[in-house]
């Protein structure tokens, strides 16, 4: 599988890339622009990410202006909903208006920052990500 960690905090970058590296390899991007551009790079390659993990607060381009803009690069590529990249949110801001807003602009999972090993397996596997155990 392939990720995208679209994080501005380095320590959770290289939290999430050791988690990550038992189902896959990880690219990563510190900021919500240069994210877009690793997606917009990935669909333009026909390589498109499996998933991608998106920090909602982040410098230069905010994680819901990030999935958004994910989601019109995808239909302007004509990918079917049930082919899109899944998008995780992963946030401190766990109220209900952040993870309302995630949802409506089609993120397919929300995650709560601290990030522990197994509620990260257990979000992937809601999102629909086929992760073994």
């Amino acid at each position: 599988m392939r990720f995208l960690l679209i994080e501005d905090q380095k320590d959770v970058r290289n939290l999430l890339e050791t988690f990550l590296g038992d189902f896959g390899e990880c690219d990563m991007a510190e900021d919500g622009i240069k994210g877009l551009e690793a997606v917009f790079k990935s669909l333009e390659e026909e390589t498109p990410y499996d998933a991608v993990f998106l920090d909602i607060m982040m410098p230069k381009l905010r994680g819901q202006q990030v999935l958004q803009k994910i989601r019109k690069l995808e239909d302007a590529k004509n990918i079917l909903p049930q082919k899109s990249t899944r998008v995780i949110m992963a946030s401190v801001l766990g109220d209900s208006e952040n993870v309302m807003e995630a949802f409506k602009s089609q993120a397919n999972a929300y995650l709560v920052k601290p990030i522990m090993r197994d509620k990260l397996i257990s979000t992937m596997k809601k999102a629909g990500l086929a992760i073994p155990g």
